[in-house]
């Protein structure tokens, strides 16, 4: 016999004796799992959950919100109101005007150049919209 059969057999025989255990726990367990589904078939007992519970009822939702909670934040939509400048179809997000508007009146009170009737909160469609110089022209103002 060669050096190199006895080393195979030597290699061969411990990782047996090592793994003995395992097999053995494995064996048992699928005996345990057959008298189970004996078990369960004898007892009428359908799904994988075990005996007495019934299988899981999937939802087409994952954890989280409840079903019938809203995808936005803020108001309801009910609530909902136009932005205060007159022609704007856009919905009021901050003190009555839409986000774009909104940004107009904090550039305007931060140059202070807000007009009389750009006030806070005001009342949808009541606004007038005001053109605001580009580029050169309002540098030269």
């Amino acid at each position: 016999m060669s050096v190199d059969k006895l080393m195979r057999e030597m290699v061969r025989d411990e990782v047996n004796r090592a793994i003995a255990p395992l097999q053995a726990a494995i064996a048992g367990l699928r005996n345990q799992a057959a008298a189970t589904a004996k078990l369960a078939s004898s007892l009428g007992i359908s799904g994988k959950r075990g005996p007495g519970r019934p299988p899981l009822a999937r939802s087409k939702r994952g954890p989280g919100r409840p079903a019938g909670s809203r995808g936005k934040r803020g108001r309801p939509a009910a609530e909902e109101r136009l932005c205060a400048v007159i022609g704007c179809t856009n919905p009021a997000r901050s003190k009555g005007y839409c986000a774009n508007h909104y940004q107009k009146l904090r550039n305007l009170q931060k140059t202070g150049r807000t007009p009389n009737d750009w006030q806070e909160n005001a009342a949808p469609q009541t606004v007038k919209n005001v053109e605001l110089p580009r580029g050169r022209a309002a540098k030269l103002k």
